[in-house]
């Protein structure tokens, strides 16, 4: 039996010992530098913010739709999903809701994006916020995928009855 344990032992080393070393012939040729270097150049993406001007909407499936700017990017469009799990709550209104930005096609898209508003409309200035992640990313907000969503601003309604949306998106 010692000789057995004396055997796995020794095999077990040995593998140790080759997989760990620099003559090893299945590791990649990479220097301690190049190693630092790959490390360091895979920073991850910084906050992305952008400013939205929404205007409700309430048909077709979409709920709010507007623009949102990014620095140092074009504007795009931006349309909100409500779903059917959104429901009033004492004085709140929960809702879950999906949304994309788009400039044609889909560049990003977020989605269990879930916040709470003023369900009592007479407020003065009724404030919404969410929280969310991002479910699928497309070029230039590639990077982003999987990253939450965090979405805050004020309903404005107007003379006629209709509402406006300014707010923000972060995306970290």
């Amino acid at each position: 039996m010692k000789s057995l344990i004396s055997i796995f032992l020794f095999v077990g080393i040995v593998t140790l010992y080759i997989g760990c070393s620099d003559n090893n012939p299945s590791a990649p040729a990479l220097s301690q530098d190049d190693q630092v270097t790959n490390t360091l150049d895979k920073k991850p993406a910084a906050n992305l913010i952008g400013v939205m001007e929404l205007t409700f909407v309430g048909s077709g499936g979409v709920s709010w739709e507007g623009t949102i700017d990014f620095e140092g990017y074009p504007q795009y469009q931006i349309y909100f999903h409500d779903s059917a799990e959104s429901e009033e709550r004492g004085k709140s209104y929960h809702f879950v809701e999906s949304f994309e930005i788009m400039d044609g096609s889909v560049l990003l898209l977020a989605v269990s994006d879930e916040g709470i508003e003023p369900g009592n409309l007479k407020v003065e200035t009724p404030m919404y916020m969410s929280n969310g992640v991002v479910t699928e990313a497309n070029p230039p907000f590639a990077e982003w995928l999987g990253r939450k969503t965090h979405m805050s601003g004020v309903i404005i309604f107007d003379e006629t009855g209709g509402m406006t949306a300014p707010g923000t998106l972060r995306i970290n």
